[in-house]
């Protein structure tokens, strides 16, 4: 079961790393990161999501845009998403191993539902 985790983010490159980091170092499955770079310009996001997708070929997608706003960017997100659920992370935040592990867990016992 693949999750699709889309992270909008507009000039957020001094967290984007960090948000970054929380997902690729974890263990929870098989899931894709989605991440729209919303028309930035002031910094280095464009950069880091070109880094990652480098990185974590066929795992991460990096995906440039016009500015468009969150909801825009979390469409696009969509758009290229390939999971059977998705997970919204916005730059600035970061995911706990545990608690995506549980909802995961979830997700999966209730699957027929």
């Amino acid at each position: 079961m693949r999750i699709s985790i889309i992270i909008p983010v507009y000039n957020g490159g001094e967290t984007l790393d960090r948000c970054l980091r929380s997902i690729a170092d974890q263990r929870f499955g098989d899931y894709q990161v989605i991440i729209v770079n919303d028309g930035s310009t002031k910094d280095n996001t464009a950069e880091i999501a070109d880094e990652y997708a480098a990185k974590y070929p066929g795992q991460c997608v990096a995906v440039h845009k016009e500015n468009g706003g969150h909801g825009d960017a979390v469409m696009h997100g969509l758009m290229n998403a390939t999971g059977l659920y998705f997970k919204v992370v916005d730059s600035d935040d970061w995911v706990d191993e545990e608690a995506l592990k549980k909802v995961l867990d979830f997700l999966r016992a209730h699957k027929d539902d």
